[in-house]
């Protein structure tokens, strides 16, 4: 039985193509999981920055709160201009400026007070986002790499 020495230079073609198209796929696959961890190290930085934020925040609601809170013109109720009025006449000009001060500093607590709480809502609102557009773009890159490995 004799073999065709063209069937064996057909083997061999067929050989180095089969072994770059291993090297392309093993350079493929490389580059995904360079983009892979590339993505997870950028995540990580994304969350250790919103939790940090989130910390800020948080920190800075409970300093507003505690602020609010020992305001000795601090009104629950929100009816301070009702209080003013109430003491305005018996009052004397010194306590009535007082009064005031501490009403008008007790309002501006509130306005951070909201406005901490604000931020602090949108900052979870774009870590999820966050969270959702790494997790799609780590799940494109793994379904990438299944697709070019079989």
């Amino acid at each position: 039985m004799t073999t065709d020495p063209q069937d064996f230079s057909q083997w061999i073609q067929e050989i180095q193509a089969l072994k770059q198209q291993v090297a392309d796929l093993k350079r493929d696959r490389d580059a995904a999981y360079q983009a892979s961890d590339k993505w997870q190290r950028h995540y990580t930085q994304e969350t250790q920055q919103h939790r940090k934020n989130v910390e800020a925040l948080q920190q800075t609601i409970a300093q507003l709160r505690a602020q609010t809170a020992a305001d000795p013109a601090g009104d629950p109720a929100g009816d301070l201009g009702e209080v003013e009025l109430a003491i305005a006449p018996s009052a004397p000009d010194a306590e009535l400026d007082n009064l005031q001060s501490a009403i008008e500093q007790n309002q501006r607590l509130k306005i951070q007070l909201q406005q901490a709480i604000a931020a602090l809502e949108k900052e979870r609102q774009d870590h999820e986002a966050t969270r959702l557009n790494l997790t799609t773009a780590l799940g494109d890159a793994i379904e990438v790499l299944g697709h070019r490995e079989s």
